[in-house]
């Protein structure tokens, strides 16, 4: 299966879910990243908590494309007194949700290690919340999804949290922005596409500036290497989403999505394509030096 390409919806916070899923097919995305603000939310005429669940899947349905996540904003980090449960129902209802509407995925977070905290007391709470909810994931088959946001952005205490968990439907979707702010030598995926690899089932493409204004950038023009990112995702074989994220809904000076999301998924498209092209070159090569170096047939010796 080769890479799909999604978009979040926080770039078209105005579209109905009829809009996003009508422009989504226009623009040539093969699916959709529905961002959920929760029930009460109105800041997304599209979030899906606001609109009944068989109808969302019936109108992606009729516009052949996927939803590819429900993403959320529920953490797994808080240590009040009744957090795990609230965090236990409220993950249920988003799964639940997810299934529903034919969401492959659900995307939670980790988030925050408050004033005072031991980084790592902080992860087991969170792996030790999450056992339960993978379980009913499980049996409704839609995968969980951590994002790497907020004081957990980087790939080693993922791969350290994720082993912990252990669980087939708990998996990450890595931001490469969030990433690159935390860490310069992530501005490649370098480090998570090597230590996690497998343990990443999609990935979320933006571009930004560091340290200028809010920073977001078309593709390929800030200081995440979009194009290198893609390489490596086909050096391991990933055949999984890549997301495209423009954060509209909180910053809406930014570009509409009429002209943002179109020119992003040309822009990744051209960059596969040279990957592609330049692959394909090298596997020519290849089979040329091995046919030279191939042992002879016995006919060849004799003629020789």
């Amino acid at each position: 299966m080769p890479i799909e390409f999604a978009f979040s919806t926080v770039a078209c916070p105005d579209w109905t879910i009829d809009q996003v899923a009508a422009n989504a097919k226009a623009y040539g995305y093969d699916s959709v990243e529905l961002r959920t603000l929760g029930e009460g939310g109105t800041k997304l005429a599209s979030d899906p908590a606001l609109s009944d669940t068989a109808k969302v899947r019936q109108v992606f349905a009729n516009a052949g494309v996927k939803v590819a996540c429900l993403s959320t904003s529920l953490a797994f980090h808080d240590r009040a007194t009744g957090a795990d449960k609230a965090a236990f129902f409220q993950a249920g209802k988003y799964l639940d949700m997810a299934a529903e509407m034919g969401a492959p995925a659900v995307r939670f977070f980790g988030l925050k290690v408050m004033p005072g905290e031991n980084r790592n007391v902080v992860l087991r709470r969170i792996a030790q919340r999450v056992a339960p909810i993978a379980e009913k994931a499980m049996e409704l088959g839609v995968e969980i999804l951590f994002e790497n946001a907020g004081s957990f952005c980087t790939a080693k205490e993922w791969w350290w949290l994720l082993n912990m968990i252990n669980h087939p439907m708990v998996g990450m979707l890595w931001n490469i922005a969030n990433a690159a702010g935390a860490d310069p030598f992530e501005r490649g995926g370098g480090m998570a596409v090597t230590m996690l690899n497998s343990k990443i089932r999609m990935f979320k493409i933006k571009d930004t500036k560091f340290g200028e204004g809010t920073g977001f950038v078309p593709l390929g023009e800030g200081d995440c290497d979009i194009p290198l990112l893609m390489k490596k995702l086909r050096g391991i074989g990933f055949e999984g989403t890549v997301s495209v994220e423009w954060d509209r809904v909180w910053l809406p000076a930014l570009a509409p999505a009429e002209e943002y999301l179109p020119d992003a998924l040309e822009r990744l498209k051209k960059w596969m394509a040279g990957i592609d092209e330049l692959m394909a070159a090298g596997r020519k090569d290849a089979e040329k030096i091995a046919g030279k170096k191939a042992p002879k047939s016995m006919a060849e010796m004799k003629a020789g």
